[in-house]
């Protein structure tokens, strides 16, 4: 069964080349949402913030452009109030 760790654990592995010490504090906060959502339940907002910092981290591989996230891309077009 997958998990919210297992996804972080191949995330760290995959990116152990171009991850610095810089992104420690970022791995180290998507660890603690991962613990938190395989405790369960899963909550909608930690679900978000787990996904968004994942994404973030994924940015971060250098020589390739980021492939436009929808959400992200649904979300700028909403005008500011």
């Amino acid at each position: 069964m997958a998990t919210f760790i297992y996804s972080v654990r191949k995330l760290k592995k995959a990116a152990k080349p171009w991850l610095t010490d810089e992104d420690y504090p970022a791995v180290v906060a998507l660890e603690a949402m991962a613990r938190e959502l395989d405790a369960g339940p899963v909550q909608a907002a930690m679900l978000n913030a787990f996904g968004q910092a994942y994404r973030a981290l994924l940015k971060r591989k250098p020589g390739e452009a980021p492939a436009k996230d929808a959400l992200e891309e649904a979300l700028g077009a909403i005008p500011d109030d």
